[in-house]
């Protein structure tokens, strides 16, 4: 008789749902996904310090010394489970006596492991009441009692819980059993599944085959949807959104409490939640700018979901605990419906700040019904076991991007979040502090992703609003993005910085399209994505999908400034004019530091031949921005038109010396405005040269402009100047 030997153990014990049926129908994708879970679970097991004791069929037979590492692995292997197909799992868990004998493993923990493995939801992970007393102490996970059943082949009763933490199924209640029947699951009300016997201790020694019923994990009932209102009682921002879906939500600024916790914690974790649920295709989530508009506002939680177009709402507080801890508490409501509240404390940078703003992110998505979030959850861990030639293209290498770790330098990130506090008021200002956080940033840190992404995005803004030219920050914007891209393939945010340097600056109209749906398909929350886009189509001509795309844009983000000016636009050029004023104004309600919409509102007027009204708003930017020589043209302009020539050449004359002086940048297409209202076509078909052959950003909008009347646009001179963009050929390829 071999050798035997007891010990106490945690007992993990899993088991594949539906793995007869497979086998029955096609024996070699059984073999196959079987040896999928011995390469995928091996290193996992092996990680958290446990034993392998036996394969069983489809199911393993697992042992650990530590309760802990026995549900941390666990959670583990129902993460990794979601990235094969077919790898269906439930698990249970029990602490006990088990007798190694030879290749035999036997015993009452062995035996109990087995019993509770069926109670477990598809995806989930059953607990005996032993090792649920054992994890108390560990606020990561979150137990749910489920019953306590009688166990065939188990003297005495206990308790059965399951997780419901980390985006794990919850497991159904568990009815009264009689003693010799099998557990009941109730899934709804007044009905029943059973489940077939459980492996005894026999089956582990010849490798027996559970067949079970698959049930569903109840899915949170979603309420109606509601009429979006503005506080004053008219529809929402972008007057477009007549019902509220319930698949959105907003995340607002946390409020500090107490000393310490200042707007790098207040606004940085919301945004990073936020970072993490957008890639949760059939969730809505509104973005930053639109949220923190309503920071400082006393208004009700129904008003501003209302305002923003979001069913439900996610606000926190920062207090902090200590020097470098503090408490993060978050309630997410409909409402003054409370779905969700929690509050964690002694949260620092270095230990567990990003897992509990992933925790937030899962938990949120979890309750409201969506899976993906579990499969996000296994990524950073996952990726590691993957074979490097199949990571970029996996799904849980796309789902990095949602749950990475930005960096793990403390100071890179605090410079990265003062960067993006920067970058988000898109002034002039703005651009330069916030570009030289994101350096820092990178300099703190060369392999922060999403720090190489921002400072793209940085440059490009420079080069498009002329803080620097063009030929220096475009280049530069692109090699920031790919630096972003080669870090991390799967960030959406770079492909859509790539996107737009595609189509504004290289005219690689293709590939340009080809990155913005690469950066849909990642992130399908990020609103300036959509926004780029619908420039893309409004470039092509295509009203249809250009207004398609704005619309998406703005549904993320409904008080953002910028985009609202951009829809304005858009809405102008179909004719709708007094709605784009009436958005134009909205977005100077918004952010009156902005100039876009004040811009838009000036050259309006200035074609409506309301020369006095333009030159107000011309006035106004340059009171925010005295140097900001477009402004000065265009009030130059509305004097020439309103009989005050000598003053108006006076200031064109400013401008000109400017520009040979090099003094300051004056922008090329000022300078084809200036000589079109002096009627000298030949210098303004002269710089129009110049535009295109110094690639600037704003020849894609040329097209656009009106002739009033002097044809200009429409001549055979431009289009020839023109031909090197692509536009013509674009346009003739454009489809119905």
């Amino acid at each position: 008789m071999p050798n035997s030997s007891r010990k106490l153990a945690a007992i993990v014990f899993t088991d594949i749902a539906g793995f007869t049926e497979l086998s029955a129908r096609d024996e070699l994708s059984a073999l196959k996904l079987l040896e999928q879970q011995r390469k995928l679970f091996q290193p996992i097991v092996a990680e958290f310090e446990g034993s392998w004791l036996k394969e069983m069929g489809d199911g393993l037979l697992l042992s650990f010394d530590s309760s802990l590492n026995a549900v941390r692995c666990a959670v583990e292997l129902q993460m990794a489970a979601r990235t094969v197909e077919g790898l269906d799992l439930r698990i249970g868990i029990h602490q006990g006596d088990i007798v190694l004998q030879g290749t035999e493993i036997l015993g009452d923990g062995v035996n109990i492991a087995s019993r509770i493995e069926p109670l477990a939801p598809v995806g989930g992970v059953a607990l005996s009441e032993k090792i649920q007393q054992d994890i108390a102490s560990h606020p990561e996970f979150t137990p749910k009692l489920l019953g306590q059943p009688d166990l065939k082949g188990v003297a005495h009763q206990l308790k059965v819980f399951c997780l419901t933490s980390h985006g794990l199924p919850e497991g159904a209640m568990i009815e009264d059993c009689d003693e010799e029947d099998e557990p009941r699951i109730m899934t709804g009300a007044g009905s029943s599944a059973f489940w077939a016997p459980a492996l005894g201790a026999l089956v582990f020694v010849v490798g027996g085959v559970m067949v079970m019923n698959w049930l569903k994990t109840p899915v949170l009932p979603k309420p109606q949807s509601e009429k979006a209102t503005s506080g004053n009682g008219s529809t929402s921002a972008d007057n477009l959104l007549t019902e509220i879906q319930t698949n959105s939500i907003a995340i607002l600024p946390f409020e500090p409490r107490g000393k310490g916790a200042d707007s790098i914690w207040t606004d940085g974790v919301p945004d990073e939640i936020r970072r993490h649920l957008s890639g949760v295709r059939k969730l809505k989530v509104i973005s930053r700018k639109s949220s923190e508009l309503l920071r400082d506002e006393k208004a009700s939680t129904k008003d501003i979901s209302q305002r923003l177009g979001a069913y439900w709402l996610l606000t926190g507080t920062i207090q902090q605990q200590g020097k470098e801890k503090f408490a993060i508490t978050v309630e997410l409501q409909h409402g003054d419906q409370l779905l969700w509240s929690k509050q964690w404390d002694q949260v620092t940078f270095k230990e567990n700040l990003f897992s509990v703003q992933q925790e937030i992110a899962r938990e949120i998505a979890t309750r409201l019904g969506y899976s993906l979030p579990t499969l996000v959850a296994a990524a950073p861990k996952m990726l590691r076991f993957a074979d490097p030639k199949d990571r970029k293209d996996t799904p849980i290498a796309e789902a990095m991007t949602l749950v990475d770790r930005p960096t793990h330098n403390f100071d890179a990130w605090v410079a990265f979040r003062k960067g993006k506090q920067h970058w988000i008021q898109r002034t002039d200002e703005g651009l330069i502090k916030g570009r030289e956080e994101f350096v820092r940033a990178i300099q703190l840190d060369d392999r922060f992703a999403l720090a190489h992404c921002y400072l793209a995005y940085t440059d490009m803004m420079m080069g498009v609003y002329h803080v620097e030219r063009p030929m220096v920050a475009m280049p530069r914007a692109k090699q920031s993005a790919l630096k972003a891209l080669s870090l991390n393939p799967n960030l959406g945010e770079a492909h859509a910085a790539l996107g737009y340097i595609q189509f504004l600056y290289d005219w690689d109209w293709n590939a340009s399209m080809k990155s913005f749906e690469k950066a849909i398909e990642l992130n399908p929350n990020h609103a300036f994505t959509y926004c780029w886009y619908s420039q893309y189509f409004m470039a092509k001509n295509d009203i249809a999908k250009e207004k398609e795309m704005i619309r998406k844009s703005l549904d993320r983000e409904p008080l953002n400034p910028v985009i609202l000016s951009v829809y304005a636009n858009v809405l102008r050029r179909a004719g709708q004019t007094e709605e784009a004023k009436k958005h134009a104004n909205q977005a100077i309600t918004c952010n009156p530091q902005c100039i876009l919409p004040l811009r838009r509102l000036a050259i309006w007027h200035f074609n409506e031949e309301k020369f006095n009204e333009a030159a107000s708003y011309y006035r106004k930017i340059q009171q925010l921005i005295p140097r900001r020589i477009s402004a000065t043209a265009g009030e130059a302009a509305c004097l020439l038109k309103t009989g005050k020539k000598e003053k108006a050449v006076e200031m064109f004359n400013v401008i000109f010396e400017t520009e040979k002086n090099k003094s300051q940048h004056v922008p090329p297409g000022v300078l084809v405005w200036i000589y079109r209202n002096l009627k000298d076509k030949d210098q303004a078909y002269l710089w129009m040269r110049y535009i295109v052959e110094n690639k600037y950003p704003e020849v894609i909008w040329f097209n656009q402009k009106d002739d009033n009347g002097d044809g200009f646009f429409s001549s055979n001179r431009f289009n020839e100047i023109m031909k090197p963009v692509g536009l013509g050929k674009l346009r003739a390829n454009k489809t119905p």
